[in-house]
């Protein structure tokens, strides 16, 4: 039924619930952490091109950021929001990374009032993990003379870099809409970051997830959030079971349906894990919120960013 590989995810995710229970810090739990897995070791493509140290560095640097911003940045969630998202995107830049997971680990903590450096920490040991069996598959694939990822189209000759900024400041400009609708009304996981990762690469100019169905796309992330829901009320509210029994649950059971429904999408994956870290109010109308969102965000996408389905 699952791929040695989807089996190795379920342990890394396992593992590091059951870290962040046995030393009482939540905060060790990243989500994101399920879609880093899945996308890096039980895709065929990675849907990142570039090195194999980018998953380890790029979300290391962004998780570092976000506490960074809630030290020093205090201030309205929309403006925090914005401020990480310039910094991660100014980071990838500069770095040549396409590890958009990074929004996610920068974003994260603003959104779920994370301060201690154990974070940033934590992230920096799973992505080491999951960079390090990485780069040791991609030597193996280099032996075999496949490739160990697929480049990235060129650019076409019109997309200019002007165009490429104005871009991102739409991509920037409604992140900042979407924060200050949860602003005001408290429901926060609207903008879940994995759905802010699902936005962006769904923007992505040639993605090939716009040849897909949205209605499709969209039950997949309702889904996935469900299950995380429902396996993390099951196992801990009704059974007394530990929450890495829960966390598990939740990935296996989102495995299935991204197999089900025959979409690969990562953001899915950290959807089903988000629920471990919620505070109690937040849990039972965390799937509606995602739906909200992923609705909101999907309808954006093809709206004001049909140039990124004509690539």
């Amino acid at each position: 039924m699952y791929t040695k590989m989807e089996y190795v995810t379920m342990l890394l995710v396992v593992g590091m619930v059951a870290l962040a229970q046995y030393v009482g810090v939540n905060d060790v739990i990243f989500p994101e952490i399920a879609a880093l897995a899945f996308g890096a070791w039980v895709m065929e493509d990675r849907p990142w091109p570039g090195a194999a140290w980018t998953i380890w560095f790029s979300p290391t640097l962004g998780a570092a950021t976000g506490v960074l911003i809630v030290h020093c940045l205090a201030t309205s969630l929309v403006l925090m929001v914005v401020v990480a998202f310039l910094f991660v995107l100014l980071e990838l830049k500069v770095c040549r990374s396409a590890m958009s997971p990074s929004f996610s680990a920068a974003i994260l903590p603003i959104i779920a009032h994370v301060e201690g450096w154990v974070y940033p920490a934590s992230v920096c040991l799973a992505t080491a993990v999951i960079a390090l069996l990485t780069h040791r598959n991609d030597k193996r694939k280099a032996r075999n003379g496949q490739a160990a990822f697929k480049t990235p189209p060129p650019r076409s000759g019109h997309e200019t870099h002007r165009q490429e900024w104005v871009h991102y400041g739409k991509l920037a400009l409604f992140i900042a809409f979407v924060a200050a609708l949860c602003a005001q009304s408290d429901w926060l996981y609207i903008m879940s970051p994995p759905l802010i990762v699902a936005f962006i690469e769904l923007n992505h100019p040639g993605c090939a997830l716009r040849r897909q169905s949205m209605p499709r796309f969209t039950l997949l992330l309702f889904a996935c959030a469900l299950a995380g829901t429902l396996w993390l009320a099951l196992v801990t509210r009704l059974a007394s079971g530990p929450p890495w029994l829960a966390a598990g649950l939740a990935v296996a059971t989102a495995l299935l349906l991204a197999k089900r429904l025959r979409l690969a999408s990562p953001p899915a994956l950290a959807l089903a894990l988000i629920p471990t870290i919620l505070p109690p109010r937040f849990l039972y109308v965390y799937p509606l919120q995602v739906l909200a969102g992923s609705l909101l965000f999907i309808a954006a996408s093809r709206l004001w960013f049909k140039s990124a389905a004509a690539a």
